[in-house]
């Protein structure tokens, strides 16, 4: 169908009472008059039971692959600019793992390779950026997963195993080019954190890859196709090693902030999304601190139930939620998380979002949740509440439109590689 194409990227100006604000225009908000919208094209219409099309210009492609191992996000730019965030492969021994998909045999990078091969734009053989939120094994690789090591010292598991299968020419990560022995950023954690920096530096050394370390505050992930051609498109790092940007809303221009985190979860990188009207925001396993000065981001840069869709953090655990998000009343349209056990997503923290009973205050908005995994013993015990989310089990797509007015959300079966569409839900109105 086609779609309207939207000119100006309008960020609504009221905040909530608990973050009352008006909320100041941007610095580079100053040159959108001068923008030239992109041509109008069509969306490919999805069916129920056939293969998702393939990704079209002017359309970006969020994938959250689904192996039941690890998390994977893959974008597709609206220029056809490639990003790769995460590949995670964790080994579970008990019944607190969903099942494995879409077999036990088939290792979790090798699901990522043949998905990304399947959605990569004609004419790409690589991805062109990936920036690993954090070193942790189900975002990067475990060692118990690795069945060998390669001879360049790293052992063959997760991203350093996707790499062989789909290589990528670019690399953000929070430690590059010091990591541990860098006192300006937290230690370095994760089985396989030294694996990952002995390929990062073995393949700028041998394979002419560019490395460069994610820093908060900065542009770094830039549309490398056709960049004028879109210049309503911008992803912006909110996020990093627990440095997080934070608005002032007198000045309009932003400083750094030290949220003080430790290693971990609390060391994500994280970004915002934006795409005319459309928002979305990711930032990995966030945690404490800086998970609520993430909050303060939202509420200074984008209008109370101005999020389109939000990549839930740290596959919404007990701490997934933090205070500030309550206070600051974060309401995104749709909800996407990645989880690959029993405890994920939290019960009552599920509860919470659906019913709009926060420990803070309560409030309530209008949004679908949806989930790559969600464990059958979960499942059974909570029928009634899992009512109330849109979709789960199965490979998700956010597929928006061009100029980023619309946007839906696909399911796609995960037990084969032919990636069919189960259900669709939308179109979504951007605000």
């Amino acid at each position: 169908m086609n779609k309207t194409i939207i000119i100006f990227c309008a960020l609504a100006a009221i905040a909530s009472a608990a973050c009352s604000e008006e909320r100041t225009k941007m610095p580079w908000e100053d040159d959108l008059n001068n923008k030239v919208p992109p041509q109008e094209t069509e969306t490919p219409e999805a069916k129920v039971g056939e293969p998702l099309p393939l990704w079209t210009d002017g359309c970006l492609d969020i994938h959250f692959i689904n192996s039941g191992r690890g998390e994977c996000a893959f974008y597709i730019l609206p220029d056809g600019t490639t990003l790769l965030v995460d590949a995670g492969e964790i080994v579970v021994t008990d019944g607190a793992g969903v099942p494995q998909k879409p077999d036990a045999s088939t290792r979790p990078y090798i699901v990522d390779a043949k998905y990304i091969r399947h959605f990569l734009p004609q004419g790409s053989s690589a991805v062109d950026w990936c920036a690993p939120s954090h070193f942790h094994i189900d975002h990067i690789g475990s060692i118990d997963a690795a069945a060998e090591t390669s001879p360049n010292g790293y052992r063959l598991t997760g991203l350093m195993a996707l790499y062989g299968e789909v290589p990528f020419s670019r690399v953000l990560d929070r430690g590059y080019p010091n990591y541990g022995d860098d006192p300006d950023i937290p230690e370095m954690d994760g089985q396989t954190s030294g694996d990952w920096v002995a390929f990062v530096k073995w393949a700028v050394a041998n394979k002419g890859m560019k490395a460069d370390r994610f820093r908060a505050g900065e542009e770094q992930i830039t549309l490398l196709k056709d960049k004028d051609k879109y210049p309503d498109f911008r992803i912006f790092n909110i996020i990093a090693n627990g440095y997080a940007w934070n608005l002032d809303s007198a000045t309009g221009q932003g400083t750094l902030v030290n949220a003080n985190a430790g290693k971990g979860n609390p060391a994500c990188c994280g970004f915002h999304l934006s795409y005319g009207k459309f928002d979305y925001i990711a930032c990995g396993d966030l945690t404490s601190g800086p998970q609520n000065r993430m909050a303060y981001y939202y509420r200074d840069f984008i209008s109370k139930g101005g999020l389109e869709v939000f990549k839930a953090h740290h596959h919404l655990s007990n701490n997934a939620w933090g205070s500030q998000m309550q206070n600051c009343e974060f309401s995104p349209r749709v909800i996407i998380n990645q989880s690959f056990y029993k405890k994920q997503p939290d019960i009552p923290l599920l509860t919470a979002i659906v019913n709009g009973s926060f420990a803070t205050h309560p409030y309530t908005w209008t949004k679908d949740i949806f989930s790559t995994n969600v464990h059958p013993e979960s499942l059974a015990e909570n029928a009634a509440l899992y009512k109330n989310v849109a979709g789960y089990n199965g490979h998700i797509v956010v597929r928006v439109a061009p100029g980023g007015a619309e946007y839906y959300v696909y399911m796609l079966d995960d037990t084969d590689f032919d990636y069919k569409v189960t259900s669709i839900h939308g179109p979504y109105s951007s605000k």
